[in-house]
């Protein structure tokens, strides 16, 4: 093989590495970049494969760790909400339970839930609940079909699999919001934290470029004398 540290790898120049070993392989040079194979050819089959198998465990432990911080962050988040639901439990059952007669219902707007890690579930839920009050609609089927037309994308698709299913799968408006809450909240924040940290990162990474360009836009070096106009 010639220049073999600024190519992608041959499979058949391989045939010693298991299809695993390959996967694994394929996936180091491509997160790493073609850096990262030069001189992995040269190596012994045995080093070749401790290498990948040390990069996969590598792998492994990070996406454990990510996946352990992302969901211990999910469940302070619903720590938190449930506590916060609690305390406005009773305002909310009683607002709900009452059917005040002497104000008209009110319709209102709410944004389309689509399911994406972007979405806030928190807030969709919070106008979820301000629409069925407002729109006085206390009837449990009633709250889950208003519910179930804002909701859109894959956040449709997913509530639609199970009320065909099953119909009459979701009983209430509160049994949907939890089901609703365990299968998106996680990606929710998730995506917060992931979306934190670009931004830390990319302010990270804009003041050292800043700081680099004001050191290096000043001479070191003092005029020469001769060359400083006269007034």
């Amino acid at each position: 093989m010639e220049d073999s540290g600024s190519r992608l790898p041959a499979r058949q120049d391989f045939p010693h590495l298991s299809d695993t070993h390959w996967a694994t392989l394929e996936k180091m040079v491509s997160l790493l970049g073609e850096a990262a194979f030069a001189g992995f050819p040269n190596l012994p089959a045995e080093q070749q494969r401790a290498r990948v198998e040390r990069f996969d465990k590598y792998e492994s432990s990070l996406i454990a760790h990510v996946s352990a911080a992302a969901q211990e962050a999910a469940r302070a988040t619903m720590r938190a909400e449930a506590q916060s639901a609690a305390q406005a439990s009773a305002t909310n059952t009683a607002s709900f339970a009452a059917r005040p007669t002497t104000a008209k219902p009110v319709k209102m707007s709410v944004p389309t839930f689509d399911g994406k890690d972007s979405d806030s579930i928190d807030f969709w839920v919070r106008e979820i609940e301000i629409a069925l009050s407002a729109g006085q609609i206390y009837d449990a089927r009633a709250q889950v079909a208003t519910a179930l037309s804002n909701l859109g994308g894959r956040a449709r698709a997913w509530a639609m699999a199970r009320e065909t299913a099953t119909p009459g799968y979701f009983t209430s408006w509160s049994f949907m919001e939890k089901e609703l809450r365990s299968t998106f909240l996680l990606a929710n924040v998730a995506y917060r934290h992931r979306s934190s940290f670009l931004r830390c990162s990319k302010a990270s990474g804009r003041f050292k470029t800043t700081s680099w360009s004001s050191t290096t836009s000043k001479s070191p070096w003092p005029a020469h004398p001769s060359l400083r106009t006269s007034r």
